[in-house]
């Protein structure tokens, strides 16, 4: 297998430990050149503009079994050749675009889990309100925690615990038109849950204590634990995962005193902490289900296609051009083609359906 790292920075060494035996090639995505066809039928391209290169390379879509998006810094742009790698040249990730794009606003997060039917903390969202004490009892009143939409790592996390500072706060974020989410404080003793997902289960969790203040983050000074989830938790984090497209995320859960479980945030960009801390390399996991994934649609173009040695010219005449015999599709192939007809087909739905259907990889 051979597989695309999508990244600003070198890979970490446990990523590139849970690669051995296979092939990888490491990306920024900003030396990439996007190249969408103005022909009907595609042919779009991806070049690499590296300013040591003379003359920009095409990378051949074809070379690559899957993508592992690691993006941080500039995602917005990230996602774009994320996107275009997925959907256009129909280059598996268990990462949709979209939803690293979610995950990284707070707010956006929050609302989407709500749609589908997850518990996530009580929220109020304005800008320069008028009404602040509305705002405060329609929370539960003080204490608040206030969030910047953008940030990691307990960063942009404040907690109001009286008027005055609540209304000063406020009125400093709005004044410079920062936007502010405001939730209801869960009392979790300094405590939440930090849950790796990959595919349909949780990989490893961590139970994160605060030290220096309500913060849990290991970052700002807190410390960590390996812990098994309770199968509502676990189910929890998949869904929620699964709500913003996403087969490899982390997941942060909060519990109250009264065992009520909430989802707090999700990180489309984990990091290592936890695997210094639980032992537990969960790229291994990552790489296996990618792996499935690869072999699943290699099995099933295995029995369709014949040959598949081509020229460019070749590659992109046969990117609409190929035919599959429907008595060799597997049943999942022909399901996600009907839900596609009956205009059901949800994002990672289309991104399966591109990976069974292109022959590139």
């Amino acid at each position: 297998m051979k597989v695309l790292v999508l990244s600003t920075g070198e890979p970490s060494r446990y990523l590139v430990a849970a690669l051995k035996g296979h092939e990888y090639e490491r990306r920024n995505p900003d030396d990439l050149y996007l190249y969408v066809s103005e022909s009907v039928n595609g042919y779009d391209r991806i070049y690499t503009g590296h300013p040591d290169l003379a003359t920009p390379d095409r990378l051949k879509a074809r070379e690559f079994d899957a993508v592992i998006s690691r993006l941080g810094s500039n995602l917005n742009f990230g996602a774009t050749i994320l996107q275009h790698l997925n959907e256009n040249l129909g280059i598996y990730c268990p990462q949709s675009a979209s939803g690293l794009l979610l995950a990284q606003d707070k707010m956006k997060t929050v609302m989407r889990l709500s749609t589908a039917g997850i518990r996530v903390p009580l929220t109020m969202f304005a800008k320069n309100a008028s009404h602040v004490e509305f705002i405060m009892n329609k929370l539960g009143g003080l204490p608040v925690i206030a969030k910047l939409l953008k940030g990691s790592q307990g960063l942009g996390v404040m907690i109001c615990k009286d008027q005055e500072q609540t209304n000063t706060t406020l009125e400093s974020f709005w004044g410079q038109s920062i936007d502010v989410m405001l939730q209801r404080f869960i009392d979790a003793e300094k405590k939440d849950v930090r849950a790796i997902v990959v595919g349909s289960k949780v990989v490893v969790s961590m139970q994160r204590t605060g030290v220096r203040d309500f913060r849990a983050n290991i970052s700002q000074g807190g410390t960590g634990t390996k812990i098994s989830l309770t199968s509502d938790q676990e189910s929890m984090c998949v869904k929620a995962a699964q709500a913003l497209g996403l087969d490899f995320a982390g997941v942060d859960l909060m519990t109250d005193k009264d065992g009520k479980s909430y989802i707090i945030e999700v990180n489309g960009n984990p990091g290592s902490k936890i695997i210094e801390i639980t032992g537990h390399n969960y790229f291994v996991d990552l790489v296996e289900h990618i792996a499935k994934k690869v072999r699943r649609g290699q099995d099933i173009k295995n029995g369709v296609a014949t040959e598949n040695v081509q020229t460019d010219q070749e590659e992109d005449e046969a990117n609409v051009n190929i035919a599959l015999v429907n008595s060799s599709l597997s049943t999942e192939h022909q399901i996600l083609i009907d839900k596609k007809k009956a205009g059901t087909l949800d994002y990672n739905g289309h991104a399966l359906l591109s990976f069974y259907e292109n022959h590139r990889i």
